[in-house]
């Protein structure tokens, strides 16, 4: 009987229904190296401002640059595909923090009976040395491959990546603008009115930004002569989730915005493929990165403090851009 039912399952197994074709499934891995410039922004907003312009504060960590390195694993069958990354920045210096405050604006610190449109202007800045503690991110992607005579491909798909990044700006050096007897601030400019800071060899701030974004759109590519592949793709995040979180040392005063939006990042990428063999090749491949300002609750406490109270007076706000380069080789193991 076991013979029997033994015979019966193999003769199951071996109707075509059951086969694999190995032609039908890819797997592939993917080092890689890259590069990103630009810079991540973090605003606060005032909910009863003085002037129309809500702004208060607005802070811009830059990127120039920050080296990463990174792995994408890429399996397909037939026409649907998954891809997962990972990638993660090398800690290293990296431009500057600058820190910008417009305090007229501030009902709390400037009353409106004393505000004129003359004094809306910038009235506190400060540059301190930038560097990365870190910055990983992972996701994955998938959708399906549309070939079109056989050289053009659309690859719609939908996505999911995660971001966290963090810095911390020290060896800063500020100008702060003077009150005035008016009860307003005097311009950071006014060389005669304002009070020089010299933070050398401190922390002055340290910033982590951790992100979530769905992402909607395709992929693009074409098969050229001698071996040459082009591609493009266009991505809009459906949903962004960000939570940011602010650490002043010498005020010792902690910040964290929440902020969430819908279709308000978008990711564009170019690319061109050299078919070394038809398990090996090389990438080199330009992405671009926009999110523009989305905006949510702030939260505070001292340093001391283990619990965030939500502000009743202001809002957050983040932003970011940065340009990406990166280098590629593929092993295709079938």
């Amino acid at each position: 009987m076991k013979r029997l039912l033994l015979s019966l399952a193999v003769a199951v197994l071996s109707l075509p229904i059951f086969a694999v074709n190995l032609k039908d499934f890819s797997l592939s891995v993917e080092p890689l190296f890259g590069m990103k410039y630009g810079q991540i922004d973090e605003y606060v907003f005032l909910k009863n401002p003085n002037y129309s312009d809500d702004k208060v504060s607005e802070l811009n960590w830059e990127i120039k640059p920050e080296l990463y390195y990174g792995l994408k694993i890429r399996g397909g069958w037939k026409g649907f595909f998954e891809e997962s990354f990972f990638t993660a920045g090398i800690p290293m210096n990296m431009g500057m923090m600058i820190d910008s405050d417009w305090f007229n604006n501030d009902p709390t610190s400037v009353s409106k009976s004393v505000s004129t449109t003359t004094s809306n202007y910038q009235t506190h800045f400060s540059e301190s040395d930038n560097s990365l503690d870190y910055d990983i991110s992972f996701g994955f992607k998938g959708g399906y491959e549309f070939k079109i005579f056989e050289i053009f491909s659309i690859k719609p798909a939908i996505a999911f990546e995660y971001q966290n990044i963090k810095f911390t700006a020290k060896n800063g050096y500020a100008w702060y603008g003077k009150k005035t007897s008016s009860g307003y601030y005097s311009p950071y400019t006014d060389t005669s009115n304002r009070e020089y800071h010299d933070s050398s060899e401190k922390k002055v701030i340290a910033y982590q930004r951790v992100s979530d974004l769905l992402w909607l759109g395709s992929d693009f590519s074409a098969e050229l002569p001698f071996h040459f592949t082009v591609k493009a793709g266009f991505f809009v995040a459906a949903y962004v989730y960000a939570i940011s979180y602010d650490t002043h040392f010498l005020k010792s005063m902690d910040y964290a915005d929440k902020t969430t939006d819908y279709f308000s990042a978008f990711k564009w990428d170019f690319g061109v493929i050299y078919s070394i063999t038809a398990r090996h090749s090389l990438a080199l491949n330009f992405a671009y990165f926009y999110m523009p300002v989305i905006r949510g609750d702030d939260y505070q406490k001292s340093s001391s403090q283990s619990s965030y109270k939500k502000s009743s007076l202001a809002e957050g706000g983040a932003g970011a851009d940065w340009f990406d380069l990166s280098i590629s080789y593929k092993f295709t193991i079938f």
